[in-house]
């Protein structure tokens, strides 16, 4: 059966139960309520004829009028009246009275006339008598505070019930129209659910969503969602790894789990952002899109995030070109290798024996000075590594390139990757190689240093400085002077700096010098 088919029907069930318990009990009490008033008008017509002086006067002996001006006198009354009959009784239960006459002088039948005659109470009763089953009213009469007889009128059942049924009839037509706008109501109701949901059937809705839920756990991408007010409400597999939800941060607010608080500016805007990065914790950083969810009037009811963690994303990237990287640095140094090589060569086949042995000396202590630098002034492998590949990319590329003998670095500020670190270190020198001659005069100069407070990079270069139109948002994203590249460097350098609660500042004197200043401890959380 259809969804639309079970609505109806169960409205129209629930309908029909109601409307028929209540016109049950409407009408049970109703014949209890129309039963009493035809009783209480026959009492009345009763207690009415009880009154009659001349009745009183006939059965005390005393009367002028004889018996047939009695019985049609009592007649006249039942005509008027318009009930079954009105019997006029001595005490002994004889009739003075009948619609028909020859039951004049008759003793009453039904013995429910008893309790009249013997206690004087006034009541109504139901019984069998001469004319068929009765409701009927006894009324006692008094004569000088003296019981002399009593009087009973009464009614066919059959007519009191059909009077009864005719009044209740009045009531089927609303019943009727009850019962048809139900029906109505109901179709509406169950045709309105079924466009909410698109016409699906239920079986449909539950395999459509047990599809959704088994392509929302395949993503190898964490997926998240939140309400209005930025409490999550959804979760997939890998986004509960990723940010280490439980089930029970279901409802919690997304910023309990984050330094920085994106969630409600999207909810304000109700644009569509993508590649978003979002500091979690320490060494935790994801890359973020953020979806807005919307409802029929344009509201945003939402958000839907999707992000991968980009700290495994950024670990992942270093592993595959870890290879490039060295194949680059074995190319370059195989290059100037070579380069030597060839000097030496010469000086040899022109006999200049000493300045061959001068220059291998002053090679072998160039790399000598080098290597000891990197090895015992920078004790952060991967910083050594990149400062020694940048040094012969610049011999390659003919630059001079200078790391100061008094370079300190034996543990990276709080909360800072090596990742980050070389982030900013490579981005920075490789801007100064950008700009610096490659004939042989180009300088660029490096300087880290480990303080108690402070990390310490001084970059220094002899190239021609930063464009006046370009120095005021040197670090806005997209900002460049060079032809075919995006101006990412200096954005991701200076966000780095922030996060890490760092300055970062350049002056202009025969070149450029980069002065960056990274707190070793934060004296806060982002």
């Amino acid at each position: 059966m259809k969804l639309k088919t079970k609505i109806t029907s169960f409205v129209i069930g629930i309908l029909i139960l109601t409307i028929g318990s209540i016109s049950l009990l409407s009408f049970n009490k109703m014949k209890v309520i129309l039963k009493d008033q035809a009783g209480r008008n026959l009492l009345n017509i009763a207690s009415s004829v009880s009154m009659s002086y001349r009745v009183q006067n006939y059965l005390k002996g005393t009367s002028e009028i004889n018996e047939k001006a009695l019985s049609d006198e009592i007649e006249n009354i039942r005509t008027k009246t318009k009930v079954e009959f009105i019997v006029v009784m001595d005490m002994k239960g004889i009739r003075y009275s009948h619609p028909t006459k020859e039951k004049i002088g008759e003793k009453i039948q039904g013995s429910d006339e008893i309790r009249v005659l013997t206690t004087g109470d006034e009541y109504i009763s139901e019984a069998r008598g001469s004319l068929g089953i009765s409701l009927r009213a006894f009324t006692p009469i008094f004569k000088d505070g003296v019981q002399i007889g009593a009087v009973v009128v009464g009614s066919p059942i059959n007519e009191v019930y059909s009077e009864i049924y005719s009044k209740i009839d009045n009531f089927i037509p609303f019943l009727l129209l009850g019962l048809m706008l139900g029906v109505i109501a109901a179709t509406l109701l169950s045709s309105n659910i079924k466009k909410s949901i698109f016409g699906l059937e239920p079986k449909e809705i539950a395999l459509i969503l047990k599809e959704k839920e088994a392509v929302i756990e395949s993503v190898r991408e964490g997926i998240l969602a939140v309400d209005k007010d930025g409490k999550i409400t959804l979760f997939n597999k890998e986004a509960g790894e990723i940010l280490q939800l439980v089930n029970e941060d279901i409802g919690k607010p997304i910023s309990n789990l984050t330094y920085e608080n994106k969630i409600s500016k999207v909810l304000e805007e109700g644009k569509y952002y993508e590649n978003i990065e979002l500091k979690v914790r320490p060494g935790l950083t994801i890359l973020c899109k953020y979806n807005p969810l919307k409802n029929a009037k344009d509201e945003v009811i939402g958000i839907v995030m999707n992000f991968r963690d980009l700290t495994e994303v950024k670990k992942m990237a270093e592993e595959l070109t870890g290879i490039k990287k060295m194949a680059w640095s074995l190319r370059a140094q195989n290059h100037e290798f070579m380069n030597k090589l060839h000097t030496i060569s010469g000086l040899i086949q022109l006999e200049e024996y000493e300045e061959a042995v001068k220059f291998i000396s002053n090679i072998a202590k160039t790399r000598s000075e080098i290597s000891s630098i990197l090895t015992y002034g920078i004790k952060n492998v991967s910083i050594a590594a990149l400062l020694f590949s940048k040094y012969n990319k610049a011999e390659e590329t003919r630059i001079s390139f200078k790391i100061d003998p008094g370079c300190s670095l034996n543990e990276l500020p709080q909360y800072m990757s090596e990742d980050e670190l070389g982030s900013v270190i490579g981005n920075l020198v490789e801007n100064s190689f950008d700009v610096v001659r490659t004939d042989g005069s180009g300088t660029v100069s490096i300087k880290i240093s480990e303080m108690d407070d402070a990390l310490k990079i001084n970059i220094m270069d002899n190239g021609p400085g930063i464009a006046e139109e370009i120095q005021n948002r040197i670090y806005d994203m997209g900002a460049t002077t060079k032809v075919g590249q995006r101006g990412m460097g200096m954005y991701i350098v200076k966000n780095i700096i922030d996060e890490m609660q760092g300055t970062i500042e350049f002056s202009l004197e025969n070149g450029t010098m980069w002065n960056v200043s990274i707190p070793m401890k934060r004296s806060r959380l982002l």
